[in-house]
């Protein structure tokens, strides 16, 4: 894939991600620990991911995140644009729809999506438990995902 190339696809992830700094939109750290699937759901390996999203509603968080491994490549470094939705059910217990969509970095680069939901366990006015799991692909691998986290809200 040409250099050029990758820098423009990385450059509009963190573009879109990071456009949203309008008045309306609050800053929300998230953090998790978890594990990814080797290819084709083989076994496990330890994955952890860190990230800045920006809340419009109490509903939409969108930001860009990155951590490391991946289906592809446990040692990888994705650059993710990052969506999280929380449905309208429920007060303590939400649940969230995710998605992801990037570029790892690693051995095996190449581009990266995820898809996933789970829970946002409430946990005060401004900080959240999260329980996330979900459908990943990076190159021509797949595999699963399952995460959890801490989301604060600054």
């Amino acid at each position: 894939m040409d250099i050029r190339f990758r820098h423009a696809m990385i450059s509009s992830v963190f573009l879109a991600a990071f456009s949203a700094t309008s008045a309306q939109a609050f800053p929300v750290l998230i953090g998790s620990l978890g594990a990814v699937s080797r290819d084709h759901f083989q076994g496990g390996r330890f994955a952890w991911s860190a990230g800045l999203l920006f809340k419009f509603d109490e509903q939409i968080l969108l930001g860009a995140q990155s951590g490391q491994g991946t289906v592809g490549a446990p040692g990888s470094i994705p650059a993710l644009g990052s969506l999280m939705v929380r449905l309208p059910v429920g007060r303590i217990v939400l649940p969230v729809a995710v998605g992801d969509v990037g570029y790892a970095f690693s051995d095996n680069p190449g581009f990266l999506w995820r898809g996933g939901g789970g829970f946002d366990i409430r946990n005060g006015r401004r900080s959240s438990f999260l329980v996330l799991g979900g459908y990943e692909g990076h190159a021509s691998r797949s595999g699963w995902f399952g995460r959890f986290g801490l989301l604060l809200e600054i």
